[in-house]
């Protein structure tokens, strides 16, 4: 397997798992605001990142 590809799917799985893990976390009911807004925040980032590998590596399947 290409070494970009493996890179690039390493991070994919990480950044689902950090999406899942705050989504659990928004689901509690000892939040602060602060803490609410700062998961909303990184979880729409981690889903803005998937969609960036998603587009690198339908690039780097189309090119091969």
């Amino acid at each position: 397997m290409n070494k970009e590809i493996k890179s690039l799917l390493e991070a994919k799985n990480q950044w689902e798992i950090d999406i899942k893990m705050y989504k659990e976390f928004l689901k509690g009911e000892t939040q602060t605001f602060e803490g609410r807004y700062g998961a909303k925040e990184y979880i729409s980032m981690a889903e803005n990142r998937l969609n960036d590998i998603n587009q690198k590596l339908k690039q780097i399947i189309n090119n091969s």
